[in-house]
């Protein structure tokens, strides 16, 4: 079996002709791809950036154009190419026996559309919150309309979160994750390991407005006006549309001495970055199952996260594997910045939870789980890691 995966996400050729990107996307492709014979894989073609990670070998990548600009421009320069779009899109999906959908988006969701017309295999995987948040957007809700309405059957359809109740009637969660069990092995995790003087904390992940990296921001100066001493040091780790403006607060806040950009980083650079900090902050406005999570997990680094997603059930309550604060609100997240950073902390116990958290969270669970549901409601087995009628 064949499958064609479409996703908005910007990948680039080196000089030899091999693909990249960044991110958790080419290890989860990766991931799809070892449930199937072969890989048809549409994605936008970008200048090389940072952290490149390869995309799998064998995939027969079709690169198509980005639509331009953000937000409005780019909704328009979407629809004025939509019917480029539609031809590249629409041979592929009809040759494929099964479309896979990294969702949200506007180009993979023209191709749950086409794909849903033709009748074929899909797999829809939504990854931002399925839970309505201050960041929901026409496109998201109409997304999970697609997927609400079209569960069952040749739809598989799961969104990234977790808990004892199905998101809807045909939809299933599942967790998210970069995390290979081979680089799990790698990763050293010393619970005994005190924090640091001065403590170090770390942001992970795209720099958008979504992810409420400014927050984090603000709560650091409120830190430093009070003359909180010492004053943790803060690495913002991943890149995007906000790096530009996040800088510019940093600096117009004297934190200039306490936060720095590392930018986008490969696994081997934000594994080696995450081994010298001491926790995590990921204050979004909207969140499925953050990668980023069991990023830190894996490292011992418990996360200081917004009570937004699956974030609930994965840190497990304040003090399990971190601790949740009301999203988009600064007062209480420098609250809980200082109660983390003053203790007292049971760090070797804390470190413990959160590594054990991992071990049953690796890409190769992810991507057999997703072959177990597929498999299942297609009526067919997994023999071997595949799919097979």
């Amino acid at each position: 079996m064949n499958v064609c995966a479409i996703s908005f996400k910007p990948c680039w050729q080196d000089d030899t002709g091999r693909w990249f990107s960044d991110g958790g996307f080419p290890l989860q492709i990766s991931g799809i791809r070892s449930l199937f014979d072969g890989m048809t894989l549409i994605i936008t073609g970008s200048r090389p950036a940072e952290g490149g990670i390869p995309l799998p070998p064998d995939a027969t990548v079709v690169p198509i154009r980005l639509p331009g600009g953000w937000n409005l421009r780019r909704k328009l320069s979407f629809l004025r190419n939509l019917l480029y779009y539609v031809r590249i899109i629409t041979p592929h999906i009809w040759r494929a026996d099964v479309v896979h959908l990294p969702l949200p988006g506007d180009i993979p969701f023209l191709g749950i559309v086409i794909a849903i017309l033709l009748r074929k295999r899909i797999i829809a995987r939504y990854g931002s919150s399925w839970v309505g948040t201050s960041q929901e957007t026409m496109m998201t809700r109409l997304t999970k309309f697609i997927m609400r309405s079209f569960a069952g059957g040749r739809n598989v359809m799961i969104t990234t979160g977790e808990g004892p109740v199905p998101p809807a009637r045909g939809v299933s969660w599942i967790f998210s994750t970069a995390l290979t069990s081979a680089e799990l092995a790698s990763i050293p995790c010393d619970p005994a390991r005190p924090p640091g003087n001065p403590p170090g904390l770390a942001y992970v992940g795209r720099l958008s407005d979504e992810k409420g990296v400014g927050y984090l921001i603000a709560a650091l100066e409120i830190l430093l006006r009070e003359g909180y001493a010492p004053m943790p040091h803060c690495w913002i780790i991943g890149d995007g549309p906000r790096r530009l403006e996040l800088e510019e607060n940093v600096t117009r806040a004297g934190l200039g001495d306490h936060v720095w950009f590392a930018g986008q980083l490969d696994r081997p650079a934000l594994s080696a970055k995450l081994q010298k900090l001491d926790f995590c902050v990921q204050p979004s406005l909207s969140e499925g199952f953050s990668k980023a999570w069991l990023d830190a997990f894996a490292h011992g680094l418990p996360v200081l996260a917004s009570e937004v997603g699956a974030a609930n059930p994965v840190i497990g309550g304040d003090g399990v594997r971190g601790w949740l604060v009301p999203p988009g609100d600064v007062q209480a997240l420098t609250a809980q910045l200082r109660s983390v950073l003053s203790g007292p902390i049971d760090w070797p116990s804390l470190r413990r939870r959160c590594r054990d958290y991992t071990e049953k969270r690796t890409l190769e669970i992810w991507a057999a789980e997703i072959g177990r549901i597929s498999a299942s409601q297609w009526d067919m087995k997994l023999v071997g890691g595949k799919i097979r009628p």
